[in-house]
């Protein structure tokens, strides 16, 4: 199993390296996402083919209730007699593909309704994960029969990544009732006396609820999202919502963080404390290290004393000899709680020392220090 870090806008990248690498097998996505008291983390599924996408969802479903979801999904009136026979007449019990097959030869589903159907929710889900932080972890190893390449359908990541574009350049029309596709709805308070249709009512009731951001709310509803932002573009011009401009100000903001450390359980450990406050990368090697810095605008380093390429001394060194890193927040952290170690670091150029075990208070409490958070 491979597994890689990206951060929130970086699905070019992510479709860049599907492509080039021709991957075959099921790519698993964790996000790490926000609710109002902590942070989350939310799975998803990309099926791969030959470095296009077969299939993106929440989970791969059991074969027989994927058939039934897709079908009612791709022709809602559709006859569940015809979902019956078919999954009755198959022989191979791992085929998604024969009994859609038969669908299509009953003449209740065409390959273009299908089709359209999975484009459109990979497409959604794609525009979800680009909201977020996250991680990639490929499993090569096959689920069942879903790659029904022989019909078209396999979905080529360069053209996916000009519909993204396409999509965004219809966000930004969206502008300025609605700024962005992490805006965060809310409920304006005379708004219940106004609105006429029960269904409207009911569904900002519900889903409105000032924490939950529009594609957060598309996402649970499996809607596409920018056909919910139209109906959201015509309720704020109506006045009965509105967007919250400072969390989504705030989300903007964010302070970006880099943790390098060789430990899987160290970086765990970091992501839990910080990640729900700070944009936060994580780089295993000081190659990474380098690239994420030069990359993106890094607020903080985390720097682990000990790694199996470079020493974090030989880094810090490095860095302070670069004008752009020459003010960076660099902490040292290590199990080495020595006075020599302190002393070593001080005259490397680091700016704390942390000793490891450590707590989300004190880990806190030193990047707060730099850092104050939701500041850039």
């Amino acid at each position: 199993m491979t597994k890689l870090h990206f951060q929130a806008e970086q699905i070019k990248i992510l479709l860049k390296r599907i492509s080039s690498k021709q991957i075959t097998g099921t790519l698993t996505i964790t996000l790490e996402t926000e609710t109002k008291d902590e942070s989350t983390q939310e799975n998803y599924i990309l099926v791969l083919n030959d470095g296009k996408i077969a299939y993106g969802g929440s989970h791969i479903p059991e074969r027989n209730e994927f058939v039934k979801m897709l079908a009612h999904k791709a022709n809602p009136e559709i006859n569940p007699v015809a979902i019956k026979a078919a999954l009755a007449k198959s022989t191979n019990p791992t085929s998604v593909t024969e009994i859609l097959n038969k669908l299509v030869r009953f003449r209740v589903l065409t390959w273009e309704q299908i089709n359209t159907c999975i484009r459109g929710q990979v497409l959604s889900l794609l525009e979800y994960i680009s909201c977020y932080s996250g991680e990639l972890e490929l499993n090569t190893s096959p689920i069942f029969n879903i790659n029904w390449g022989e019909y078209g359908h396999l979905m080529d990541c360069a053209d996916l990544q000009k519909e993204l574009d396409k999509r965004q350049q219809k966000w930004d029309a969206l502008q300025p009732l609605i700024p962005s596709k992490v805006g965060i709805p809310c409920l304006v308070t005379k708004a219940a006396t106004q609105i006429k249709e029960p269904g409207v009512l009911k569904h900002l009731e519900k889903w409105v609820d000032g924490e939950r951001s529009l594609i957060n709310i598309a996402q649970e509803l499996e809607k596409n999202p920018l056909t919910l932002a139209n109906y959201y573009l015509n309720w704020v011009q109506n006045g009965w919502i509105s967007f919250d401009r400072t969390k989504l100000l705030e989300y903007r903001n964010r302070s970006t963080i880099l943790s390098v450390d060789d430990s899987p359980i160290v970086q765990t450990t970091i992501k839990r404390f910080l990640g729900y406050r700070y944009n936060l990368l994580l780089a295993s090697n000081a190659m990474d290290a380098l690239k994420l810095l030069n990359q993106n605008k890094v607020s903080l380093l985390l720097l682990d004393l000990t790694m199996p390429d470079i020493d974090g001394l030989e880094i810090c060194k490095s860095l302070r000899n670069i004008p752009q890193f020459h003010d960076l927040p660099i902490i040292m952290v290590t199990a080495r709680d020595g006075l020599m170690n302190k002393v070593k670091g001080k005259i490397a150029g680091t700016n704390h020392y942390l000793t490891k075990p450590f707590d989300a208070e004190q880990l806190l409490s030193i990047v707060n220090k730099f850092v104050p958070c939701g500041n850039t």
